[in-house]
């Protein structure tokens, strides 16, 4: 008993157990992080589409763990490769350099990040122009005949009422209701056929015909915002010029492995965390943070307000 109490003791003073837990605990990172890596290939060999669907913030913590998995396993390995002399002897070069490539980094990434956020921007302004034309549609109608009004207004508020149940859905993947077109076509129809017969109604199919023209005109390019995102290459020179920021900080040499570690943490998490961002804005109706119908649905209750309010002549 003594022999073994004995042998503890002199293994905890050598710092034998503490050293082997040490060695042990890179090899347990890095396996969780290539598992990580794996498993996400998987699911986007099996559908492209599925990082999509998966919750910002979820993204954001795996995301994060893994590229600290593969940053802090990747430095302790190198530091247990070399001398910490070689490393130390090179800190006023490398901060020189590391500057430059970081600059470079920084303006690029954020130049990418500014233009996906102008978009996603651009987007909900494109709804909200769309649901006013839709709405002004709806009441410019108000000086056509009893028919071609009726049958304007009908078509506005189906194609609401489309946005909201079939639409935006159909946009979460990529794609649009084609019917929705269809419902434009024929309130033009509706509006445009109709020989006018005094000023009144001359007037209302001018500014209905206006408006409808608008609503096409934006649903065409909010289909097409949809569709554009950062290119495959973009992404690419992210990765790469991302992953030598991270491995460039493994050069330097500090007294303190602990703090170095969290500094290299530190770049790792700020350049995740930008990309992650980068990829829910690149597709403004597709990504957790999409755009949603809430223009429409303020509409759709703004025309059931019409219909059911005092004024007469704003009832179908």
């Amino acid at each position: 008993m003594n022999s073994v109490s004995s042998y503890l003791r002199r293994r905890v003073g050598e710092g034998g157990v503490r050293k082997s837990s040490i060695d042990w605990a890179p090899h347990m990172v890095l396996t969780y992080a290539i598992l990580c890596c794996g498993a996400a290939f998987i699911a986007w060999r099996i559908d492209p589409e599925f990082f999509m669907q998966v919750p910002a913030m979820l993204l954001l913590m795996v995301a994060i763990s893994v590229t600290l998995s593969l940053a802090c396993s990747g430095q302790w390995f190198v530091h247990h490769r070399f001398s910490a002399h070689d490393f130390v002897q090179h800190n006023d070069v490398g901060g020189f350099i590391i500057a430059v490539t970081g600059t470079l980094y920084a303006v690029v990434l954020g130049f990418l990040t500014v233009v996906a956020w102008q978009e996603f921007m651009d987007g909900r302004q494109l709804v909200a122009q769309e649901s006013a034309a839709a709405t002004d549609a709806w009441h410019a109608a108000i000086g056509l005949p009893y028919v071609n009004r009726t049958r304007v207004r009908d078509d506005v508020l189906r194609y609401a009422k489309l946005m909201v149940t079939r639409e935006w859905p159909e946009m979460r993947n990529g794609e649009f209701d084609p019917e929705a077109d269809l419902i434009v076509m024929d309130a033009i129809a509706a509006a445009g056929t109709q020989e006018a017969t005094n000023y009144m109604q001359s007037n209302s199919q001018t500014a209905t015909m206006e408006q409808l023209n608008v609503l096409h005109d934006v649903r065409e390019r909010r289909i097409s915002a949809n569709a554009s995102a950062i290119s495959s290459f973009e992404w690419l020179v992210l990765t790469i010029g991302g992953v030598c920021i991270v491995c460039f900080c493994w050069l330097f040499g500090l007294a303190n492995q602990r703090v170095h570690l969290l500094m290299t943490a530190t770049v790792a998490i700020i350049i995740t965390s930008l990309l992650v961002l980068l990829f829910e804005l690149q597709y403004p109706f597709r990504s957790d943070l999409r755009i949603q119908p809430a223009s429409w649905n303020a509409a759709i209750h703004h025309i059931h307000i019409m219909q059911t309010g005092s004024q007469m002549d704003m009832r179908t």
